[in-house]
């Protein structure tokens, strides 16, 4: 029985297991295929279903949580993609864009050459325990890893540059991850959830920290944040429940709302002088909390409202001091 989506732009017919088979397409030039329509998941794409559309340019496909897809094949006369052992890349073999979730290997390791991993491009795999990353990459997509519930190791090479929203978000056996000294772009909610996560270490060209970032990574226990620091996003280590000690840098101007809701286990906070923001809950539930700042400053009154323990600054501590006197 021939269906149409609700937005009009596909044909389709509903399988016997009640699954999406599109047979046809009117629309625009660059097609979406979605995940579902009309509440039935996509699952096949008819003979000639796109024959005689002259204009179309581009098709974008999703394999997200296709966790039965063992490998990916591309006909050797396509201009655009190729495929290595069954995963898919760009033509050049520059762009990673599909490890088949459906693959059983524990370990694998991304070819010599590629420059870019694109969004989803790992996410939901549940047997990748290991993940080998090639000199040369520069950019991790958004959720690139997500939900790989397994991953237990992935530490990102010198030259990665940027790392998307959600990268590794869910990823609940990731214990430690290395950040490169290249890395200037670290995503919203890049690290939310993975809550084995005990150590990370910080490149020095960060200069802030996005919304969510390690929000609910309840086993970390320390964080030494690089001088140059300029901003703490909203919820940025919310619910870091075994979060003891958090060295925030002289130069810190801004703290989000939510930035250490729920880190029961965090005992002082030194507030750098020049901070002149804090968001609304930042100290929310922080039973054991001491705030260090100044009376009236932004953290003082964040510290009242939250009910959260202050303490005056008066001089500048040691380290702040010290820092002073060598600037």
């Amino acid at each position: 029985m021939l269906r149409k989506s609700d937005s009009g732009l596909f044909e389709y017919s509903l399988t016997s297991e009640d699954t999406v088979r599109i047979i046809g397409y009117h629309g625009p030039d660059t097609v979406q295929v979605p995940a579902e329509l009309n509440g039935h998941p996509v699952r096949e794409i008819g003979r000639e279903a796109f024959s005689g559309q002259k204009t179309i340019t581009e098709i974008q496909l999703a394999f997200v949580r296709c966790v039965n897809l063992k490998r990916i094949e591309v006909d050797d006369e396509n201009d655009a993609y190729q495929t290595h052992d069954g995963v898919l890349f760009d033509r050049r073999g520059r762009l990673l864009c599909c490890y088949p979730a459906g693959r059983a290997e524990s370990v694998y390791e991304i070819p010599l050459g590629v420059y870019a991993i694109a969004d989803h491009a790992f996410s939901w795999s549940p047997s990748l325990r290991q993940i080998q990353m090639p000199p040369g990459l520069v950019w991790i997509g958004e959720e690139a890893f997500a939900y790989c519930v397994q991953l237990a190791q992935a530490d990102l090479p010198h030259g990665v540059t940027e790392v998307g929203q959600r990268a590794f978000m869910g990823c609940g056996r990731l214990e430690s991850v290395r950040l490169p000294g290249t890395l200037t772009s670290l995503g919203a909610e890049a690290f939310n959830g993975c809550s084995l996560l005990q150590e990370i270490v910080f490149p020095c060209m960060l200069t802030q920290l996005e919304d969510g970032v390690f929000g609910d990574c309840s086993r970390l226990m320390a964080m030494e944040l690089p001088e140059g620091m300029g901003r703490l996003g909203d919820g940025v280590f919310s619910g870091c429940t075994s979060l003891i000690s958090v060295n925030l840098p002289v130069g810190l101007q801004s703290i989000g709302a939510d930035a250490f809701r729920n880190c029961t286990a965090l005992q002082m906070l030194e507030i750098p002088p020049e901070v002149v923001r804090v968001g609304r809950g930042a100290f929310s539930g922080c039973r054991r909390l001491v705030v260090i700042t100044s009376k009236g400053s932004a953290a003082w009154q964040e510290a009242k409202r939250d009910h959260v323990r202050w303490r005056s600054a008066g001089v500048f501590s040691r380290r702040l001091a010290r820092h002073r006197r060598s600037s």
